[in-house]
């Protein structure tokens, strides 16, 4: 017999390449999470009647939401973004009922039995959750999954179909594979946390490194900051380590437990090297973070994204109590830094580091 549709038994390592491609995994996670998640497969003719009396109406209120939507519909809705001018289920609950709520110029459809999402809708959804996605990937990740060439055959699988110019639908042959694996939206939702975890993690990776530069932008280039780490790891005095490594750095730099400071020199190297181990630590939970995506992703991963989704969907080897376990450390960690770090402003730390080299040539000049 021949292979023309896409299944399991013959494009199992087909479909885990493309779900390797984080841009296309989106796109595909999304728009399954929408047909299976909040229109449950287009099974349940109330759901579909309720959400089409509230789209054709001209001004949409919060209380015509409440009044003809489900709880559950209306949560994952939010989730995903489908109201432009509401962020939370938060935020939404504290809305008035005569609160105006804003769908956007376009938004998701149903005719003829499909869901149909428009391309804008949709990118701004992913978007939201994973902001590293780019327009242009994206518009590409959309080109390659309308025809993605089968290891198997001469036959060509569409992931996904368009409806008209704009708008897009997942396939059944797609739809009906990942839902033998269990919880898709689950396994999304544990990915956007740890990228949450991470993202916050950069933020504060970036205001350190911005703290560096203030002093000396030498101390971050990666050489540099590799001698930093090991000397902070063997317990060593990081300058004169610096220097016995022949590394070159200003003047100002070149003392050691030895030399003579007053209370302006004192506060000053306090500073540096509160923000260097600070930088240290972060480097550390770096390890961790990066650990934890390889659960599904990276060129090490553990699982392909279809087991991580089935671990994930039945807590196999207790891998989402592994994976909070570790998020809610790391969270603690980032938030001790971030605490130290409160106390310190870009303003107050240039007017230190002017001081202390206004110090160190007066001093000079006597």
């Amino acid at each position: 017999m021949e292979h023309t549709n896409l299944s399991l038994e013959y494009d199992k390592s087909l479909i885990e390449r493309v779900l390797d491609d984080l841009n296309m995994r989106y796109i595909i996670m999304f728009l399954y999470i929408i047909r299976n998640d909040l229109f449950k497969d287009l099974k349940d003719s109330k759901i579909i009647e309720s959400y089409e009396k509230v789209i054709i109406l001209d001004e949409i209120f919060k209380n015509n939401v409440l009044n003809l939507w489900e709880e559950n519909f209306i949560d994952i809705a939010i989730d995903l973004g489908l109201f432009k001018n509401i962020r939370s289920i938060r935020e939404f609950n504290h809305k008035d009922g005569d609160f105006i709520i804003r769908l956007g110029e376009e938004t998701i459809t149903i005719e003829n039995d499909k869901i149909s999402v428009p391309d804008h809708t949709l990118f701004l959804m992913i978007n939201k959750k994973f902001k590293f996605l780019t327009r242009r990937n994206y518009n590409l990740a959309l080109i390659k999954l309308k025809g993605v060439k089968c290891q198997n055959s001469n036959h060509i699988h569409p992931f996904i179909s368009q409806i008209g110019e704009n708008d897009y639908t997942i396939s059944d042959d797609v739809y009906y594979i990942l839902d033998q694996f269990g919880n898709v939206y689950q396994a999304i939702k544990i990915e956007i946390t740890i990228e949450g975890v991470h993202q916050k993690y950069l933020d504060i990776k970036e205001k350190i490194n911005e703290y560096i530069d203030i002093f000396e932008p030498k101390l971050r280039s990666k050489p540099v900051l590799k001698k930093i780490f090991e000397a902070i790891k063997g317990e060593k005095d990081v300058f004169k380590y610096l220097r016995d490594e022949k590394i070159e750095l200003p003047e100002k730099f070149n003392f050691d437990e030895d030399t003579e400071r007053n209370e302006i020199g004192n506060d000053w190297h306090f500073r540096v090297m509160t923000i260097l181990n600070a930088r240290f630590r972060m480097e550390q939970l770096d390890e961790k973070i990066l650990e934890t995506k390889k659960y599904y992703s990276g060129k090490d991963k553990k699982f392909s994204y279809l087991e991580f989704i089935e671990k994930v969907s039945f807590n196999e080897d207790n891998i989402v109590n592994k994976i909070q376990n570790v998020l809610l450390k790391f969270r603690e960690d980032l938030i001790k830094i971030n605490k130290e770090l409160e106390v310190l402003t870009k303003k107050e730390l240039k007017l230190l580091n002017l001081d202390y080299e206004r110090y160190l040539i007066t001093r000079s000049d006597d």
